[in-house]
C-alpha cells in the first residue's frame, strides 16, 4: 500500500508502471505512464535525490515536466474503478 502502490519513479519503474497502470507489458509501444519521483530508503538521503531529481527536471526540462504534470492529472487515483472491482467480488461471493 501507500506510496509504492501509487508512485512509479519516471526513471526507474517504466515496466512496472506499464504494467499497474495500464495492464501493459510493454511501455514502449503502449507508452510511458510513470508519474513521479520514488525513493528506497526511509533516510534523509534518499528523499533527498529524489527531490533533487525532481527539482532539476523542473528548471532544465520544463517542456518535460510539464507534460509529466499533465499526465499525472490524466490517471484515474480515485476509489471509483477500486469500488466496482469490491462491488463484483461481493456478488460473486454471495452466488449472484
Amino acid at each position: 500500500g501507500g506510496l509504492r502502490d501509487t508512485v512509479f519513479d519516471v526513471d526507474n519503474e517504466k515496466e512496472r508502471a506499464a504494467w499497474e497502470i495500464a495492464g501493459s507489458s510493454d511501455w514502449k509501444t503502449d507508452g510511458d505512464v510513470t508519474n513521479g519521483f520514488s525513493f528506497e530508503g526511509t533516510d534523509e538521503g534518499s528523499l533527498d535525490y529524489a527531490l533533487d531529481r525532481c527539482l532539476d527536471a523542473f528548471y532544465n526540462d520544463r517542456e518535460w515536466f510539464r507534460s509529466l504534470q499533465k499526465r499525472d492529472m490524466l490517471q484515474d487515483w480515485s476509489w471509483n474503478k477500486p469500488a466496482l472491482e469490491y462491488e463484483e467480488l461481493y456478488f460473486k461471493c454471495i452466488g449472484q
